[in-house]
């Protein structure tokens, strides 16, 4: 697996951690909480709309 394949499996795995974490706590604290975390560990520098996740996302 090449060095870019590795990271973006990395990246698509921390993520896709990072909202199941969020969507099973309760409090809007708490999931703002836990994106700082992620955030911090993956020491984004970018536009913070990339982040953002909807409370309405998933809602059917």
């Amino acid at each position: 697996m090449d060095p870019d394949s590795e990271l973006k499996d990395t990246l698509v795995k921390t993520v896709n951690n990072a909202v199941s974490r969020m969507e099973l706590l309760r409090e809007a604290a708490d999931r703002r909480c836990l994106f700082h975390e992620y955030k911090e560990w993956l020491k984004n520098d970018g536009n913070d709309d990339v982040w953002a996740i909807p409370s309405d996302w998933n809602q059917k």
